[in-house]
């Protein structure tokens, strides 16, 4: 089997208000090219954009409701390519998979789910194709890695990069948890 380690390195552009600060990652996924993920690209209310471009990716974007700098699955949309993909999850399920995010891109069925009990290691899997993701380090240090088993396209790797864009707490029973708590104080600061 296929097995490709690609590593892409935080970057921040705190210029102007705070409003217009933009983060992500950028590295180059081998044959694929150069990608560069931003979050937020826009905002729109209380809902943020992460995108994804890239030399040979098709242009994908996650928005969804705000949670810190990042979209949350919350209200969750995405577009691969300008075309609207529907989202699918069970926030009930006990296990992560099944709380596991699906989606159909391209006519190929999509499970994006967490591997640890921690929100930095997650996985998008298909038939024959694993990526997993991982986010590692603090500050200038922070990276993020794309372990490709199988024989991944471009479509699967602009999602997985999306996907590290975005606040996936909610696929571990903990960290929707901690989600609901802290929609519930922000909430609750609405009425002071």
């Amino acid at each position: 089997m296929q097995r490709h380690t690609y590593t892409l390195d935080h970057w921040e552009d705190r210029s102007g208000h705070r409003t217009t600060w933009k983060f992500g990652y950028r590295g180059s996924l081998g044959e694929f090219g150069r990608v560069e993920v931003v979050y937020p690209v826009s905002r729109h209310g209380d809902r943020h954009v992460t995108a994804v471009s890239g030399d040979t990716l098709p242009a994908t974007s996650f928005s969804g409701w705000a949670y810190g700098r990042k979209p949350s699955l919350h209200l969750g949309q995405l577009s691969v390519g300008g075309a609207g993909i529907r989202l699918q999850r069970n926030r009930w399920a006990q296990t992560r998979a099944g709380r596991a995010l699906r989606m159909r891109v391209a006519g190929r069925e999509y499970r994006y789910l967490a591997t640890g009990s921690r929100h930095r290691d997650r996985a998008l899997v298909r038939d024959g194709v694993e990526i997993r993701t991982g986010r590692h380090g603090r500050g200038a240090r922070k990276k993020a890695t794309l372990t490709v088993l199988g024989p991944a396209d471009a479509t699967d790797l602009a999602l997985a990069s999306v996907m590290c864009g975005v606040n996936t707490r909610n696929l571990t029973r903990g960290g929707a948890v901690r989600a609901f708590f802290n929609r519930s104080l922000n909430w609750l600061e609405v009425f002071q």
